[in-house]
């Protein structure tokens, strides 16, 4: 094992940006930058050579003017959040309108642009930190949000701690995409299994309208579909776990399974990923694929899902791991 810093870039005001890698005696190795936590590149060993499978740009610039939120950590809040506006005890916070009508991934307050401080590293591992100002992007509360990152045998692990010092919504995920092929082609051929029962269902502007058992529809991932199988590969649904609370996908000699604590996953299929300055040999739509997961889309204003609030002086901690092997 081995772990190293680079210096990846700079902002407008001078400020550095960092990157560490941390490599495996095998070659699999995970590189993160300290603007957004991003995971900038996963090189995994495949029939004998070295593949980065994650959607990364080799320059800062690309990860600054992005939209696509590739390889971010997304807090205080991922996912919509209908109308933007939500409310807690009996106040109403009004957000950024983002995406339509709706509040996307915390908009102008998402720490997925900002700076992080690396706080704490081993040779396998980095720990780093960021905090949301009460008030950004009309979100409550002054929110530390603390991110490790542990390389092991091939598994990446997320860890999340979250504290506030005043009520608030939280919903952090990591927003990398994957394409196993390694080379920013069509993600359609990649076969997907998730153990998921039941799908979050959407209305037009992908606000959850309810949730509906998966058996017998196109959304029946229990046992492995190609992604481009059904609905010409459109997806950008929430998937709510069973027990197992894991998904897998497969493609070219590789497997990527991703197992959390989390109550779901949002499956987005990159239909509007865009071609830029990237690490492949191409990209676009359908690219890559994003593996999100969190609570269901706008849960702080749904008292029938899973709780997306943390009152103040409580800890949230959850964790995502993703294991990459040879098939």
């Amino acid at each position: 094992m081995a772990i190293n810093t680079t210096i990846f870039g700079k902002l407008a005001d001078g400020q550095e940006v960092k990157k560490i890698t941390i490599k495996e005696e095998n070659g699999t190795q995970v590189s993160i930058l300290t603007f957004g936590a991003v995971i900038q590149e996963f090189l995994v060993p495949c029939r004998g050579e070295l593949r980065n499978i994650v959607f990364s740009s080799p320059s800062l610039d690309d990860y600054i003017s992005d939209g696509s939120y590739k390889g971010q950590i997304v807090a205080p809040y991922a996912n919509r959040i209908a109308n933007a506006r939500f409310s807690l005890d009996g106040h109403e916070y009004v957000l950024e309108k983002n995406n339509g009508e709706n509040n996307l991934h915390s908009g102008s307050a998402n720490l997925g642009q900002r700076i992080w401080n690396v706080i704490f590293q081993t040779e396998n591992s980095v720990v780093l930190n960021c905090e949301h100002k009460d008030g950004e992007g009309g979100f409550p509360g002054n929110i530390g949000v603390t991110v490790a990152y542990l390389l092991e045998n091939g598994r990446l692990t997320i860890s999340y701690t979250m504290s506030s010092d005043r009520k608030c919504a939280v919903n952090p995920t990591n927003h990398t995409y994957f394409n196993l092929k390694g080379d920013g082609s069509s993600i359609l051929d990649h076969r997907v299994m998730i153990a998921a029962d039941k799908v979050v269902m959407v209305d037009d502007s992908l606000i959850p309208t309810d949730v509906v058992p998966v058996a017998g529809t196109d959304f029946d991932f229990t046992s492995f579909h190609e992604v481009g199988g059904r609905r010409g590969g459109r997806y950008d649904h929430c998937f709510v776990f069973n027990a197992a609370q894991k998904a897998e996908v497969v493609c070219d000699g590789l497997s990527l399974t991703v197992d959390t604590d989390r109550p779901g996953m949002q499956l987005y299929t990159g239909e509007f990923n865009p071609s830029c300055n990237c690490l492949w040999p191409s990209s676009g739509p359908f690219c890559a694929l994003a593996l999100e997961t969190s609570e269901y889309p706008d849960a702080v204003n749904r008292k029938d899902f899973p709780s997306a609030v943390l009152d103040a002086g409580q800890v949230f901690k959850t964790r995502t791991s993703y294991t990459v092997r040879e098939v």
